[in-house]
């Protein structure tokens, strides 16, 4: 049976949310034995390169852990969409004008304070 798309990600996601790391057999036995050894480690590698997991190596292998807690994935995967634009244009300042003039305003108040917070930090070092 195929996976809708970014399907297995998810399930994957989902079973690091409830276990502190896996390795690929691991992911693959909890997963269902319907699916191909590699197919499991291609989308570890896959959610790695995201950004989204971590690995370790462990003897021969990698074990992975969520980079994030779960409930902050969705919100890590908006953030590096948006710099993957910003980084495929020459205009960033376009896309971010784009973006802010889209915010309702309680998004540009906390948008602001964010900003401030970071600007606060930055000056501290």
């Amino acid at each position: 049976m195929r996976r809708a798309s970014g399907g297995l990600e998810e399930s994957i996601l989902t079973l690091l949310g409830e276990h502190t790391e896996l390795a690929v057999a691991q992911a693959r036995e909890l997963l269902g034995s319907d699916l191909a050894h590699t197919t499991v480690m291609t989308a570890l590698v896959r959610l790695h390169g995201k950004g989204l997991v971590d690995r370790e190596r462990r003897g021969r292998s990698f074990v992975y852990t969520l980079n994030a807690p779960v409930d902050e994935i969705p919100a890590l995967r908006a953030a590096m969409r948006m710099r993957t634009e910003l980084g495929a244009r020459a205009e960033r300042a376009d896309v971010l004008a784009n973006f802010v003039a889209s915010l309702d305003p309680e998004d540009e108040a906390t948008l602001r304070e964010l900003l401030a917070k970071a600007e606060s930090v930055e000056q501290h070092r």
